[in-house]
């Protein structure tokens, strides 16, 4: 009973010494960081459970653990760790890591056509369109080609 008494009192004790240090408190800053990551997040959570499950389902197929897939991306088991807790900022090289070692798409990327057909009825348009950049391909039909300069690729389309 005194041993408990003595917790309690240490434990008490720690709590009015934390208080009366003049540390300020972070509280705010961090949960203002976390409502900004909100969206981040959510798809780091999808993305953590989706490895988890993954490294479960191959556990019996292949032997896969955090363990296993640590060495096969030459990282550290617990940094594979943060990453199943979604607590790690993963990059994209990281994410392709992952993909390659345990066979999965984690994140798709869309491609984009760079150029498509639309149906177009120019009698019952309200609008105008510009026939700019388009070739015809039949009464109603007009191809548009995306001729954005990228600065990213140093092409047109």
């Amino acid at each position: 009973m005194k041993k408990l008494k003595a917790e309690i009192m240490e434990k008490s004790q720690d709590k009015i010494n934390k208080i009366a240090s003049g540390k300020v408190s972070t509280w705010k800053e961090e949960a203002t960081e976390r409502r900004n990551n909100n969206d981040w997040t959510k798809r780091s959570f999808k993305i953590a459970v989706r490895i988890l499950r993954e490294i479960r389902a191959q556990k019996t197929l292949n032997g896969m653990t955090q363990r296993k897939l640590a060495e096969e991306m030459g990282v550290s088991p617990q940094y594979i760790n943060k990453v199943i807790k979604g607590k790690e900022n993963l990059t994209l090289e990281t994410i392709s890591k992952i993909e390659t070692v345990l066979g999965i798409k984690l994140i798709e990327i869309p491609s984009f056509e760079t150029s498509q057909a639309i149906p177009v009825n120019f009698s019952e348009s309200k609008f105008a369109l510009s026939r700019t950049g388009s070739i015809s391909i039949s009464e109603n039909v007009w191809s548009y080609s995306n001729d954005i300069y990228s600065d990213a690729t140093g092409t047109y389309g």
